[in-house]
């Protein structure tokens, strides 16, 4: 209850609010591949195979990205991201990936609407669209006075459904004339253009709305939008380009002429688009990889690079790009691409690439393979699965979306430190290669992951290592654990950034991340019979010295230990108070 006091001036203690750190979703994976559809070059969030299907269509013969994707929810995945890529780089004759197009013309036959499939492909191709207009208009009203030539305004008996930016005809049975709706205020319309001529509310003078309906269908598919009352006029609530961009899955309309009556589409019959292209079998590693020069301008893996949600990353279509693609002559070229995506995820520091070998690869052939990759960024996983194809018949898919799942379902269950292994796989049929325990064991000692098929006890992944020599970083978990403390702390500590720098702010940074990084040990995620065995934090006068304050820097040293105590790693950050954050 509040204080009842005396008129004044009155000063209040106001505490200040203590920050926490929090760790954040993890398991969250980016999946690249191609599709029939969906955008192209953008991450379209995807939680489950039914939002995959309407997003992205069915899928293409010999594509992984489905199946993959699949694997992960079968796993207990829950959240991913979905990219498709296309041929977009002009390459001499090669075939770009289009969108299938129709211009609809006005009444005298020039163009009035562009209309575009609403991604590229030949899906696009089978698409209808038709305009028809209502029998009888949505806002049927007359004028209540005299309307002289030259006015810009009317009164109405009645102003209701008149929306600014709507187009109205006048009629008195013998004279029309169009305006567009600039402003309404009570029962008065107004205008901008002068009228040309007079209108009598005896006669009487009619106003009608002028709107348009178009219907959309997918041929061979049950799939019809239907848009009614759709305008030109630019204000208009129903702007045709506006409201298909709001609520179409299927469509995009671009306006190619004005808001005049002469303008508006002439009524059709229903007409396909065309010119749809996949540019599938022309796609190159460059389409794969992409690059990243602004939010209109990112393709390919460089898309990923402004997605501040996933932490793994797979391409199980590098198969179906040797398989189908004519600029893809041998396994170098799934190494390049698997090679960017590691400097992708070292580039970023917050993510773990799940690779895959190709599909056919011998045993004796694996050690080759795996000698091409150093870092403790990603994991290789060898062989590949097979899962059922709907007739009780096995056919093989990549393991990287299984994996991904995987992974989701222990971060989220137990923590990211949980190993994704001695685990049962669902939704395998079983392996398409199968090795003996001495391949296994050379396998695994060379940084291979075994996929591994125990009589009783399902199929399951037989080794966490992580793709590097170096042992401090042998097992995949020490990387994913790291990525995931570094991200956690550098989002929650950019409240920072311009507070005033002194040894209250660093005691108030230390005892954040001492209680969070305590928080995370107490939950098993370091090693360690006491906290000081298990991580330190550094944010004193021994690391910060007086010159740094008048910089506007302020240092913090952490130390977490992975795989047995007293080893660490060591992470140092920086904030630049003044301007921004200048080093992590």
């Amino acid at each position: 209850m509040a204080k009842v006091r005396l008129p004044g001036v009155y000063f209040e203690d106001n505490p200040r609010v203590e920050r926490g750190i929090s760790l954040g979703e993890t398991g969250v994976p980016a999946f690249i591949g191609v599709a029939a559809r969906g955008p192209l070059n953008e991450p379209v969030v995807i939680q489950n195979v039914q939002q995959f299907l309407r997003f992205f269509g069915q899928p293409i013969k010999g594509s992984y990205l489905y199946s993959s994707v699949w694997g992960f929810f079968m796993n207990g995945g829950s959240r991913c991201h979905v990219i498709r890529v296309a041929h977009v780089f002009r390459n001499g004759s090669t075939e770009l990936a289009r969108k299938a197009r129709y211009e609809l013309l006005d009444k005298s036959g020039y163009p009035t609407l562009e209309v575009l499939a609403s991604s590229e492909g030949s899906w696009g191709n089978q698409l209808s669209i038709e305009v028809s207009y209502p029998d009888e208009p949505r806002v049927h009203n007359f004028i209540t006075l005299d309307i002289q030539n030259g006015a810009r305004m009317m009164t109405l008996q009645s102003t209701r459904g008149v929306e600014r930016g709507m187009l109205l005809k006048l009629s008195d049975g013998t004279q029309s004339r169009f305006v567009t709706v600039q402003r309404v205020r009570g029962n008065e319309v107004f205008w901008n253009e002068p009228l040309d001529t007079d209108f009598r509310s005896a006669a009487p003078t009619y106003v009608d709305s002028v709107e348009f309906d178009l219907t959309v269908a997918e041929k061979n598919s049950t799939r019809v939008e239907k848009y009614s009352a759709l305008s030109l006029g630019k204000w208009a609530p129903r702007n045709v380009s506006r409201i298909i961009a709001q609520e179409s899955e299927l469509i995009r309309i671009h306006i190619l002429a004005g808001a005049d009556i002469d303008q508006y589409p002439d009524k059709t019959d229903p007409i396909l688009l065309r010119g749809g292209k996949d540019g599938l079998t022309s796609i190159t590693p460059d389409d794969v990889i992409g690059y990243n020069n602004g939010p209109d301008a990112r393709y390919g893996l460089g898309a990923l690079e402004s997605n501040e949600e996933i932490d793994l990353v797979c391409i199980p279509d590098l198969q179906f790009l040797l398989d189908h693609c004519e600029a893809f002559h041998s396994h170098r070229d799934m190494i390049g691409i698997q090679t960017a995506v590691l400097t992708h995820c070292e580039r970023m520091g917050d993510r773990f690439a799940l690779l895959d070998t190709p599909r056919d690869l011998k045993i004796e052939q694996v050690f080759d393979y795996r000698n091409k990759f150093e870092s403790s960024f990603g994991a290789l996983y060898y062989p590949w699965l097979t899962i059922d194809n709907g007739k009780g018949e096995p056919v093989p898919v990549p393991p990287c979306g299984f994996m991904a799942g995987i992974c989701a379902k222990y971060d989220r269950e137990v923590g990211v430190f949980r190993a994704p292994a001695n685990v049962p796989l669902e939704g395998v049929m079983g392996l398409y290669t199968h090795m003996h325990e001495g391949q296994l064991a050379e396998l695994n000692e060379k940084g291979v992951n075994c996929l591994r098929d125990i009589p009783s006890r399902g199929i399951r992944p037989w080794g966490a290592r992580a793709l590097t020599s170096a042992t401090e970083w042998r097992y995949l978990m020490a990387r994913r654990v790291f990525n995931a403390v570094r991200r956690a702390i550098f989002e929650n500590t950019q409240w920072v950034v311009f507070e005033v720098n002194g040894k209250d702010l660093r005691d108030r940074i230390r005892d954040m991340l001492n209680d969070f990084l305590g928080q995370l040990w107490a939950a098993g995620y370091f090693p360690g019979k006491v906290q000081d065995d298990a991580f330190f934090v550094t944010c004193d006068e021994t690391n910060n010295e007086p010159g740094d304050g008048d910089q506007g820097l302020l240092c913090i040293d952490i130390g977490i230990a992975l795989g047995k105590p007293m080893e660490y790693i060591v992470m140092s950050f920086e904030h630049k108070l003044e301007e921004q954050v200048v080093g992590i």
